[in-house]
Parts: C-alpha cells; sequence; structure tokens
C-alpha cells in the first residue's frame, strides 16, 4: 500500500522524528551515493568503524523503479531504520588529512537497492535516502556502538583491510585514525568491486599511499575486461597479497580486518573458503568481544 498522509500531518513528524540534515550527497554512479550527515546536537563521539542508524519515515517517497511494498496501516507514521558503518571523507578538500575534531558531520556509503517488478515487498530504506537531497530532514540514531573496530594500535603491529563495495566504509574510518595518529607501521587496504565506476575513495586512497610510504592500496574490479578476476580471498591464497604489497601474514603481529560481502570474509563452513579460512590455516584466530584474536570482521549481510 502507499502512505497518502496529508502535507501538515507529514511536516508534524518530521519535525517530531526527525533530528539531523543532509549537508552534502556525492553521487559516485546512480546506484552508489555518499552522504554527509549533520545532527542537530553536533556529532557522538565514537570509535573509528563503529555504526549508527538512519531512518526515513515510512510516509517519504521512493525513487522510481521500487516495487510496491506491503506497509500495515499501523506503519503509517513510523521510522523505517537501518544500521550503516561511519565512513570518513579521510581528507580534507585541500587534500590535507582531516585532524581529530575537525570533520563536523558523519559519512556514509550507501548503495541503493531497489526490487523491481509489481510483486509487493516489505518496505526498504534506500530507495527513500536516495530521494533526499541536501538541506533534507532525516534521522539520526541516537547513539554509536559496534565492536568492529581498531584496537590501541601498537607501534609493533601491521594492520591489513580488505573490503567489497560499500564494506570499504568503517575501514576509511580507520585508515584515516592510523595515517593521522602518525602510525608508521604497514597498513595495506584492499578494495574488491564489480567496476571501476564503483570505486568512490580509490583516488584519495591511492594519493595517500604516495605520500606515505607505510601506506599501500590494492584495487580490484572483477568486471572490467583489462583486469584479471581476482577477489580479495585469491590475493591471499595465492601468495599475490605478499608480492604485491612486501608484506607477509605474521600471526604474531598482524592484524587483519573484514567487511562486506561473507564469501569474501568465510566462516561458510566447507565452502567456499574465505580469508578466514585461510589465515585459520596460518595461525591466525578470530577476534571476540570474550577473546582476542587477529581477525576482525563484519558481514553486511
Amino acid at each position: 500500500m502507499t502512505v497518502n498522509l496529508p502535507q501538515n500531518e507529514i511536516l508534524k513528524l518530521r519535525e517530531k522524528f526527525y533530528d539531523a540534515t543532509v549537508t552534502d550527497v556525492i553521487a559516485v554512479q546512480p546506484a552508489l551515493w555518499i552522504f554527509r550527515l549533520k545532527p542537530d546536537v553536533g556529532l557522538s563521539s565514537y570509535i573509528p568503524g563503529q555504526y549508527t542508524t538512519i531512518g526515513l519515515g515510512f510516509w517519504e517517497k521512493c525513487v522510481e523503479g521500487n516495487a510496491p511494498e506491503i506497509l500495515k496501516p499501523s506503519e503509517e507514521k513510523k521510522l523505517l531504520r537501518r544500521a550503516y558503518s561511519i565512513s570518513h571523507p579521510v581528507v580534507k578538500p585541500d587534500g590535507k588529512l582531516y585532524k581529530e575534531g575537525e570533520c563536523d558531520f558523519f559519512e556514509f556509503y550507501v548503495a541503493l537497492v531497489l526490487v523491481g517488478g509489481e510483486t509487493p515487498t516489505p518496505p526498504r530504506l534506500t530507495p527513500r535516502l536516495f530521494s533526499l537531497k541536501k538541506g533534507d530532514r532525516l534521522s539520526l540514531g541516537p547513539k554509536v556502538t559496534g565492536h568492529y573496530h581498531l584496537k590501541k594500535p601498537y607501534a609493533g603491529n601491521q594492520y591489513f583491510f580488505f573490503s567489497t563495495g560499500t564494506g570499504e566504509a568503517p575501514h576509511n574510518a580507520m585508515v584515516w585514525q592510523l595515517l593521522s595518529g602518525g602510525f608508521q607501521g604497514p597498513i595495506v587496504n584492499c578494495v574488491c568491486t564489480r567496476y571501476r565506476i564503483d570505486q568512490a575513495y580509490r583516488a584519495v586512497h591511492e594519493k595517500l599511499a604516495k605520500e606515505h610510504s607505510n601506506y599501500k592500496v590494492i584495487y580490484l574490479a572483477t568486471r572490467e575486461k583489462d583486469e584479471p578476476k581476482l577477489y580479495c580471498q585469491d590475493l591471499v591464497e595465492q601468495g599475490l597479497f605478499e608480492k604485491k604489497t612486501g608484506y607477509i601474514f605474521d600471526s604474531k603481529n598482524t592484524h587483519v580486518y573484514l567487511c562486506g560481502n561473507p564469501s569474501m570474509i568465510g566462516r561458510q563452513y566447507p565452502k567456499p573458503k574465505g580469508i578466514i579460512e585461510i589465515l585459520e590455516s596460518r595461525g591466525f584466530t578470530i577476534h571476540t568481544p570474550a577473546r582476542n584474536g587477529n581477525i576482525h570482521f563484519e558481514a553486511y549481510w
């Protein structure tokens, strides 16, 4: 069903629920946007890598191409929320790294999820998000939380990040934390997408890699005809990671962060083999809130 509330009632609901403003929208491509949001009360303190929620009313319109939605009458005046990892722009417009406290907005890296056709589906947030423009209002979660973040960066450690698609978001924040904090140990950021056009932060990271000798980046595009079809797990299993970076996986001092597609991450025993399985065979262990380890992961579905 479609929500058909009077405009004055919609304005009252927005006034009641919305507490943040869209300060910028960067369209990487039609189905991949970067949103910058500024809370009315200022930014909550958080640890890079954590997440919060974004909310919009069920009454808000969706972009074209979205299938009809199944909506209960009791939901008409409620919010539709979803958790998103907080990304980071990493550098200011002048190309210099942001300093602690300089960034006055939250950045989110979001892919549009549309289900076409005429078969009704449950309501989804992204078709509503992608109808927003600069200056529009929305709801931002009251707190930032999550266990997927850097522990205290020790000088003797090295940090390797692997992500697919928008799973790069929390790694942007972590890389910024390391570089802006003056960390001198090895850092590698590997990102896998279908096409190069999906690599929103590539220019930023490649520039930083030229400026910081301890930082290396690898971008993979699996559907580009002029590139070999390689996934993050291929780099690890086939030894290509070491050849490209000069760094080795040493379970004594290496922390590995995995975010995005579960097939890349692993833990879907016995197949497909992901990075977790590959590294467990080399002495790495999964980190949990109850047990220290050196494999940290966050699956996006």
